[in-house]
C-alpha cells in the first residue's frame, strides 16, 4: 500500500514537472512567434514604404527599338497597305524579319492576288496585294526617337518613360521585340509656336537601360547603369492628392542638367480607371517658355512634381497653344 501510495505521489510530481515544462515551452514558443511575426511585419512595412517612392528624372532619351514585325513606312498607288500596318503573314508564312519577307517574296508563284495578314490599329485581318506593290513598299522593323525619362524605382530599378504609347501611323502600341534607352547631350530645341509644336533633337550618349514593354502610358524596362544614390526620392501621389495650382516639371537643359521649371495645374479629371489626359497643365516658367515656347515633341514623359510628390508626366501638347498641355497620372503609369 505504501509502495502504491509512493508511486501515485511520484506520478503527481512527474505530472507537475511535465505541466511546468510544457507551460515554459508554450511561453517560449509564443515569445518567439511574437518577435518572428513582428519582424516579418516590420520588414513588409519597410518594403511597402520603400515602394511608395520613385525618383523623378527628366533626362532627354534617345529610344531605339527593334519591332516584332515589319512595319509599312510608305504608301504605294493601288496598294491597300497603309503606313503603320504590321505584316504578320504572306501566303500563310510567318513574317518575323526581312529575311522571312525576302524569302516569301522570292518564292511567290503568282504576281497578284497575294494574301497578306496584317495588323492595323487594333484589328488583324487579311487583304490582297500584288507583288509589284510589295516590291515598291518600304518596310522597317527599327524605330528611333526622343522622349523623356519619367521615373526610376530605386528598389527595382524599373523605369517608365514617354507617358503615351509608341505609335506608327494609325497603329498604336507597336509590339517591341527589344529596345534600349540612352542618355543624350548637345540638345537642339526647335521652339513651339501657336499652330506648330516644336521638337527636341540630341546626340546619343551611353545606353542606360533596356525595355520591351510598350503600353498605353509609355515604355517600361530596367535601368542597368545609373548610380541612384545621389537622386532625391519623391512620394507617389494618389489621384486624390493631386491639387490645382502650382507645380513643377523636371527637364534636362542645354547644359545637361535636370532642372525644375514652374507650371500650373489648371484642371484635374477625377478618373476612376486608367486613361490619358487626366491633368491639364500650363507652362508658366519664363525661362522654359523662352527656350521651348511651351511643350515640344521630345518632352513626352517629363515628370510633374508637386511639393514632395511625383504626380504625373507630360503626355500631350495643344497645337493651337503649346504653353498648354496634358499629363497622365503617375498611378496609371506605374500600374
Amino acid at each position: 500500500m505504501f509502495y502504491i501510495i509512493n508511486k501515485l505521489n511520484r506520478n503527481k510530481v512527474s505530472k507537475k514537472i511535465k505541466y511546468k515544462f510544457n507551460g515554459l515551452t508554450l511561453i517560449f514558443f509564443y515569445v518567439f512567434l511574437y518577435f518572428f511575426t513582428n519582424n516579418i511585419i516590420y520588414s513588409q512595412n519597410i518594403e511597402e514604404n520603400n515602394n511608395e517612392y520613385l525618383i523623378p528624372m527628366g533626362n532627354i532619351l534617345q529610344i531605339d527599338a527593334e519591332l516584332k514585325n515589319l512595319i509599312v513606312r510608305n504608301e504605294v498607288d493601288n496598294s491597300p497597305l497603309k503606313i503603320g500596318d504590321s505584316i504578320l503573314k504572306i501566303e500563310d508564312k510567318n513574317i518575323n524579319s526581312y529575311e522571312d519577307f525576302n524569302k516569301s517574296l522570292s518564292s511567290l508563284k503568282k504576281s497578284d492576288n497575294i494574301s497578306i495578314l496584317i495588323r492595323r490599329e487594333n484589328s488583324i485581318f487579311s487583304l490582297k496585294c500584288d507583288k509589284k506593290a510589295l516590291e515598291k513598299t518600304n518596310f522597317n522593323n527599327l524605330i528611333s526617337g526622343f522622349a523623356t525619362l519619367t521615373y526610376v524605382n530605386p528598389n527595382t530599378k524599373e523605369f517608365g518613360a514617354v507617358a503615351h504609347p509608341i505609335n506608327i501611323g494609325g497603329t498604336k502600341k507597336i509590339p517591341i521585340k527589344k529596345g534600349c534607352i540612352s542618355y543624350t547631350d548637345n540638345l537642339n530645341i526647335k521652339k513651339s509656336c501657336r499652330g506648330n509644336v516644336g521638337c527636341i533633337s540630341a546626340s546619343k550618349n551611353n545606353i542606360i537601360g533596356e525595355f520591351n514593354k510598350n503600353s498605353d502610358f509609355g515604355i517600361k524596362g530596367k535601368i542597368s547603369d545609373i548610380d541612384l544614390s545621389k537622386y532625391e526620392k519623391y512620394k507617389i501621389a494618389s489621384i486624390e492628392e493631386v491639387k490645382l495650382g502650382k507645380a513643377q516639371i523636371i527637364l534636362q537643359d542645354v547644359n545637361n542638367q535636370c532642372k525644375k521649371y514652374d507650371i500650373e495645374i489648371i484642371n484635374i479629371e477625377h478618373q476612376h480607371k486608367p486613361d490619358s489626359k487626366g491633368i491639364k497643365i500650363k507652362i508658366t516658367d519664363p525661362e522654359l517658355l523662352q527656350k521651348t515656347g511651351g511643350i515640344v515633341q521630345g518632352m513626352s514623359g517629363t515628370p510633374i512634381v508637386q511639393g514632395d510628390k511625383i504626380v504625373g508626366a507630360v503626355s500631350h501638347a495643344l497645337e493651337n497653344n503649346p504653353s498648354l498641355g496634358y499629363g497622365v497620372y503617375i498611378q496609371w503609369m506605374i500600374h
